[in-house]
C-alpha cells in the first residue's frame, strides 16, 4: 500500500492499537510522531525502527492529550492526525478528562495545524449493551448510564463531529469492536490469563461476539486515513458476520489448554445482577453487569458493508488464523 501520507501524529502510540498502527505507518514510510503519555513504554517503537533499515522516521515524544499546547505543539507539521489514546478504567472524570476533553484538544489541534485528515478512533461500546440484530453505522448511541468508558467514548465522538463540522476539519472515525492479536492486552493477554484460572470455560450457544484482529483494523484505518470516500464518515470494524462467542472461546481454552466447558446459567445470572448493579452504584463505581451479560447472549451483528461499499475494505484475517498469530506471540513472550 502506497500511502499518500508524509508525517502522521499518532496519540497513545504505546498502547496496543497506536503501536501497530506506528509500526505500519514506519513501514510504509511514513514519518511518524509517536505520542505517548510514557515514552518507556514506547520503547519497543524505537528498537523496532533501529532494527529496520526501511521505511520512515519515528519521532518518540512524551505528552498527553489532557495538555492542549501539548497536543497542538505535536500536530503542527502533521498531514494525517491518527487519535488513538483513551483511557478504559478509572473515575468518571478520568475518563472524562481523556475521552472527551482529550478528543478536543485532539480535534482542535489538527484542525489548527490545517491537517488533510483526522482518523478518530470511537468504538462500538458506543451503541451500548443493549443491542441485538443488525447494528449499522446509523443505529442510535445509547451507551449505559452506569458505563464511564461508553459514555465517554461517544461524548468524545459527539465532540470530533462537532468540531469538525465548525472547523471544516475533513475527517472520519472508526469504531473498532474487540480488537485481539498479539500485544493485545484485553482480548489475548488476559483472556487466556483468565481461561487459565477458570474452572471451566463457559458454554454460551449461538450468542454472537465480534473480534477483529488488530492488521485488518490497521488496513482499515490506513484506507480511511487517504480514501476521499471516507471523509465525514464513521465504519464499524468488525467480524461480518459475526463468530460465536463458544468459536472464540474454543480457540482461547485450546490456547490455554483449559478443554473443560459447561453452560452459563445466564438467565439466573441476570436476576442477580439487578441487586448487583444498584449496590455498586452505591460505591461511585458503577457497572452495568446487566448489560454485559446481555451482550453474552444476544445475537447481533456490527455491520461492516459501508466499510466495503465505499472504501473496498473487507477483514482478510480469519478467526483460526489470527488466533494462530495471537498464540505464537504468546508463547514467545512468555504470556501463554
Amino acid at each position: 500500500m502506497a500511502l499518500d501520507i508524509e508525517r502522521a501524529l499518532v496519540t497513545g502510540a504505546n498502547g496496543f492499537i497506536g503501536g501497530a498502527l506506528t509500526l505500519r505507518l514506519l513501514a510504509e514510510g511514513v514519518t511518524v510522531r509517536a505520542m505517548c503519555r510514557d515514552p518507556e513504554k514506547g520503547r519497543f517503537l524505537s528498537d523496532a525502527a533501529q532494527a529496520s533499515d526501511q521505511g520512515g522516521r519515528l519521532e518518540l515524544v512524551r505528552g498527553d492529550v489532557q495538555d492542549a499546547a501539548t497536543v497542538d505543539r505535536y500536530a503542527r507539521g502533521c498531514d494525517v492526525v491518527f487519535h488513538v489514546a483513551a483511557v478504559g478504567s478509572g473515575s468518571a472524570a478520568v475518563h472524562y478528562r481523556a475521552n472527551v476533553q482529550g478528543s478536543e484538544n485532539v480535534a482542535k489541534a489538527a484542525s489548527a495545524a490545517g491537517a488533510k485528515r483526522l482518523v478518530h478512533v470511537s468504538s462500538i461500546a458506543v451503541y451500548g449493551f443493549n443491542v441485538s440484530g443488525e447494528i449499522t453505522e446509523t443505529h442510535p448511541q445509547k451507551p449505559s448510564p452506569h458505563d464511564f468508558y461508553q459514555q465517554t467514548k461517544a461524548l468524545g465522538e459527539t465532540a470530533v463531529w462537532r468540531i469538525a463540522h465548525e472547523t471544516s476539519l475533513p475527517t472520519t472515525v472508526v469504531r473498532p469492536a474487540l480488537v485481539y492479536g498479539p500485544r493485545s492486552g484485553a482480548w489475548t493477554v488476559r483472556m487466556n490469563q483468565l481461561a487459565k484460572q477458570l474452572p471451566f470455560i463457559p458454554n454460551l450457544g449461538s450468542a454472537t461476539t465480534h473480534p477483529i484482529y488488530i492488521d485488518d483494523l490497521i488496513d482499515l484505518m490506513l484506507n480511511m486515513a487517504t480514501h476521499p470516500a471516507a471523509l465525514g464518515n464513521a465504519f464499524n470494524a468488525s467480524a461480518d458476520p459475526p463468530v460465536t462467542w463458544n468459536e472464540f472461546l474454543g480457540h482461547i481454552a485450546r490456547i490455554a489448554g483449559n478443554p473443560r466447558r459447561a453452560p452459563l446459567p445466564i438467565g439466573l445470572l441476570k436476576r442477580l445482577a439487578r441487586p448487583l448493579d444498584a449496590a455498586l452504584q452505591l460505591t461511585g463505581d458503577p457497572q452495568d453487569v446487566y448489560g454485559m451479560l446481555s451482550m453474552l447472549s444476544n445475537y447481533t451483528v456490527y455491520c461492516t458493508d459501508k466499510a466495503t461499499r465505499l472504501l473496498g475494505w473487507r477483514p482478510r484475517v480469519s478467526l483460526a488464523d489470527g488466533m494462530a498469530a495471537a498464540e505464537k506471540w504468546l508463547r514467545s513472550t512468555n504470556n501463554s
